[in-house]
């Protein structure tokens, strides 16, 4: 037997020497016991994941649970566009920018943005809502809107990527240098999975309000619509977010989390896991899957019940089918 499979082992025979234990003592064998069979799936070893850099972090304490290669710098893709939500919502915070406020798009904003792109098909003179692009940026991942509330948030393309590395060294994202509010592959633009576990943390703690964008499956806007890439938005109803990426240099990524019920703790607990470099979008969302449940199960904590309803969309409704990008 193992130190980790260790349990306390209480002695059936004589009963009278149990019942003469005082009850203090027995009480704190009990409790010891119990918490040891909470704790026990800790022996279980991490999965085996494909992804080149990944790891899962209790996101309540900041302990990470597993990880591999989190130092290694990748191109995040699409999971840069988790700084430009972390901005714009910071904007939305101090004033300077407003939900209900319509931004008008110039053709400047949205000249760089490739066919083959993720976008939610922006034209130049339209007026947008703040709101919309929001949406846009994190559900359907567009880079249109990126670009646009870059535009308005830092003035310029290289006033916005300042922005985006200042706050990487106030949030503590050391090995992090960011070009693109985007992430499409651009020289000298790249992350870790320790900065984006740092990035994911701080949107949790600081700006809870972006699960209402990331919990949501599709996205509509005019006569464009697109479905959330995250697929265990579908699968798992205790996934709320947080993004997915994707180029041929980064390969398929993903930061994800999801909140459940532990042993001995009444609240929920979040759990966060990073995965970058996987060789598939299949590989992708089991390994997901599994740094998720092997977290919670590490925590003591529970597996989503296979019967238990799927969260309701609040976008579902109408659906169009959406033109395919490489952006995801």
């Amino acid at each position: 037997m193992t130190s980790e499979q260790q349990s306390i082992t209480i002695t059936h025979k004589p009963e009278a020497r149990l019942s003469a234990m005082p009850r203090r003592i027995l009480g704190a064998m009990l409790v010891v016991a119990t918490s040891i069979a909470a704790n026990g799936a800790q022996a279980s070893p991490a999965p085996q994941i494909q992804a080149v850099s990944w790891l899962v972090v209790d996101a309540d304490s900041g302990k990470t649970l597993a990880e591999h290669n989190v130092s290694a710098r990748r191109e995040p893709a699409s999971l840069t566009k988790l700084m430009t939500a972390y901005l714009a919502l910071d904007a939305l915070k101090q004033g300077t920018l407003r939900w209900d406020e319509k931004v008008e798009i110039a053709a400047d904003d949205i000249a760089s943005v490739g066919n083959d792109e993720a976008r939610m098909y922006l034209a130049p003179g339209q007026r947008v809502q703040v709101r919309d692009l929001v949406r846009g940026l994190i559900v359907a991942s567009a880079n249109d809107a990126a670009l646009v509330l870059a535009k308005r948030i830092g003035g310029s393309p290289a006033g916005f990527a300042k922005r985006m590395n200042d706050a990487a060294q106030r949030l503590g994202m050391r090995d992090s240098h960011f070009v693109s509010p985007s992430g499409i592959t651009t020289p000298d633009h790249y992350s870790t999975a320790h900065d984006l576990s740092i990035l994911a943390r701080h949107l949790n703690q600081d700006f809870p309000e972006f699960y209402t964008f990331s919990s949501q499956q599709h996205f509509e806007y005019g006569k464009f619509a697109k479905t959330n890439k995250n697929r265990l938005l579908r699968a798992d109803p205790t996934v709320d977010g947080m993004k997915t990426g994707h180029t041929n240099a980064a390969g398929w990524c993903m930061v994800v989390t999801a909140k459940r019920g532990v042993a001995g703790s009444h609240a929920k607990h979040r759990v966060i896991a990073v995965l970058l470099g996987e060789p598939t979008e299949k590989q992708r969302l089991a390994d997901a899957k599994r740094l998720l449940d092997w977290g919670f199960a590490s925590l003591g904590g529970e597996h989503p019940a296979a019967n238990v309803a799927r969260r309701a969309d609040p976008q579902a409704g109408e659906r169009r089918s959406a033109e395919s990008a490489r952006m995801l």
